[in-house]
């Protein structure tokens, strides 16, 4: 849009809303940038003057609390900061587990732990073991050429081995389930279907 039409524009948008402009297009929009400019200020003082106002108010409960209660807020203090450096540790967290299967995890995490500084590469776990099935060990095979680990898991009447092995620039894992009367189905794993 030209000058022209914007000024035109301007006054006839002005003359129905019963205003009259003179002033320049150059200088309306230099006004119109001046208020906008001095209208985000205002804003940001008065974000300023509130955080200020938040600190201050925080700052003198945290004082307060410190001279009236001294050994709760030191207590309350210490509480806070141990739980900070708790969060940095594992975390566990199931959401579709009770506490039973939780521990049981933790008890496959602790023995994978136990052997796996001996283990060149890392020892997968498996993320979900069906109801029922027990942790029976984690151990080396002694009688394989290269470093195989066998996780066996055991259920009434049923069985899981689940085997990594390392080979030279390669990596396998396997697992073997043995159900006398167990259901297949098909699972479907990124862009394959398995039974």
């Amino acid at each position: 849009m030209t000058d022209e039409k914007f000024d035109r524009f301007l006054s006839d948008s002005f003359k129905a809303a019963e205003l009259e402009v003179n002033t320049p297009i150059s200088e309306l929009e230099q006004m119109i940038a001046e208020k906008i400019t001095v209208n985000k200020q205002k804003k940001k003082q008065k974000q300023r003057r509130v955080i200020q106002i938040a600190a201050a108010v925080i700052l003198l409960l945290g004082i307060s609390g410190a001279v009236f209660f001294p050994e709760p807020v030191c207590a309350l203090k210490k509480q806070f900061f141990q739980t900070i450096l708790n969060i940095g540790k594992s975390i566990n967290i199931s959401l579709n587990s009770d506490g039973n299967q939780l521990q049981f995890q933790n008890h496959i995490a602790d023995e994978v732990a136990a052997i796996q500084r001996d283990i060149p590469f890392k020892i997968l776990v498996p993320q979900y073991i069906p109801p029922g099935y027990t942790l029976d060990s984690v151990k080396q095979s002694p009688t394989d050429e290269q470093i195989c680990i066998i996780i066996s898991f055991s259920a009434p009447n049923a069985k899981i081995l689940f085997t990594q092995t390392s080979m030279p620039e390669k990596f396998s894992s396997s697992v073997n389930v043995g159900a006398g009367q167990a259901k297949a189905e098909k699972v479907q794993i990124g862009s394959v279907k398995v039974t």
